[in-house]
């Protein structure tokens, strides 16, 4: 079929609408996925059953159900460490005790195995230095943005005040936590560790490398080698540079590399390499030949492991007969239950209440998208909340 156009423009917005949101908890970025559920095949939305003899709702289902304030922020907080930790060696049980404010005792331990020359205690805690400490807000930054959020939820009717007042306390005492935390770690001494390893060639110590970069012919050159490596944070972020066309991004000669190559090799460990994948096949980008049938499946695997953008930006550009309406909708719907339980998304604020709200108490859904969506909960709701990070 005669591809229908997204195109560059539109995968760039895709990138932008999983970025990082810098005012709270660094959430969105890269996730691991989790263990495929053995035979899960992708649900068509040929599958729902005509209006006139609609089943009835899944009993028991969870996905139209808010989990408590503090579930939704420890679970919040759990996929904020985990998309990237997990990359860098994190177990679970230290996810586990990162979300519950641990944090101190975490560090501890980290610092003595970094200092016995454990690699993922040393990159764990390049990650955490910098992006947590350095990069981190002050108690009292964060404390005037939880004001401003508790004060502006009297303009949303559609958001619950208590509810969202006891998430924004939970992620105050989050920063608290980690604030004080932080006074353990000398970042001149962890980036040396993590220096040390980035000359023996170790992949995420190289990436780190690359985040603390002075230049921008720097950066790619660490990037270059951290992709190289086979880092999969790495390929997947020098892919992005490349989709995005930044000059000298690729490299030169016969150590150039492209974006297509890059994706598909981080697909495997990242759902969201796949889901950039699927948008280049169907529009196309470099290394990357457009085909439409691929970019479905790929789109599909991706969103069943909880990576559901690109399904949102494929879904509406092709006929009902290859992605139905309501399959669209439904994973919509999926995505807003996943972020309403801290799940995915860019964090608490009031503003992604109120889309997350919406979405799920729109109108216009029909019961077929609804029912498709609780199919989809039901299958795939576990799998893609321990790809997340959000449960281990």
């Amino acid at each position: 079929m005669k591809k229908r156009g997204i195109g560059i423009a539109g995968v760039i917005a895709l990138i932008l609408s999983v970025g990082v949101w810098v005012a709270l908890p660094q959430h969105g970025g890269s996730l691991v996925p989790g263990p495929v559920v053995a035979g899960a095949e992708s649900i068509s939305a040929k599958e729902a059953p005509d209006a006139g003899r609609l089943p009835r709702a899944i009993s028991g289902s969870r996905l139209w159900t808010r989990p408590p304030a503090e579930v939704a922020a420890r679970s919040s907080r759990r996929h904020g460490f985990a998309w990237i930790l997990r990359q860098l060696g994190a177990t679970e049980e230290q996810l586990d005790e990162l979300a519950d404010l641990d944090i101190a005792r975490v560090i501890a331990e980290l610092k003595q195995n970094a200092r016995d020359g454990d690699a993922a205690s040393i990159n764990i805690l390049g990650e955490i230095a910098l992006q947590n400490c350095r990069l981190g807000r002050d108690d009292e930054t964060v404390k005037n943005f939880v004001a401003s959020q508790i004060r502006d939820v009297p303009a949303a009717s559609t958001v619950d005040a208590s509810w969202f007042a006891a998430v924004m306390h939970e992620d105050e005492a989050f920063y608290k936590n980690m604030n004080a935390a932080c006074g353990q770690l000398s970042q001149n001494e962890v980036t040396s560790w993590v220096a040390a390893r980035a000359s023996q060639n170790d992949g995420a110590s190289l990436w780190l490398m690359f985040r603390d970069a002075n230049s921008l012919t720097e950066e790619q050159q660490l990037l270059r080698a951290a992709a190289a490596a086979g880092f999969p944070q790495a390929q997947f972020e020098l892919a992005w540079a490349i989709v995005g066309g930044q000059q000298g991004a690729a490299g030169d000669g016969p150590a150039r590399v492209n974006a297509g190559d890059l994706l598909r090799a981080s697909q495997e460990h990242l759902p969201r390499s796949e889901e950039q994948l699927a948008i280049c096949e169907y529009s196309g980008c470099d290394g990357v030949a457009v085909d439409v049938d691929a970019a479905i499946k790929h789109a599909r695997e991706a969103a069943q492991r909880g990576a559901l953008d690109a399904m949102a930006y494929i879904g509406p550009h092709l006929p009902a007969g290859q992605v139905s309406p309501d399959e669209v909708t439904a994973w919509s719907l999926v995505q807003a239950s996943l972020q309403q339980r801290g799940c995915g998304g860019d964090g608490f604020s009031v503003p992604a209440i109120r889309r997350i709200v919406n979405t799920l108490n729109a109108n216009n859904v029909s019961a077929q998208a609804r029912i498709l969506a609780e199919q989809y909960w039901q299958t795939y709701g576990a799998q893609m909340m321990t790809s997340i990070g959000c449960t281990s």
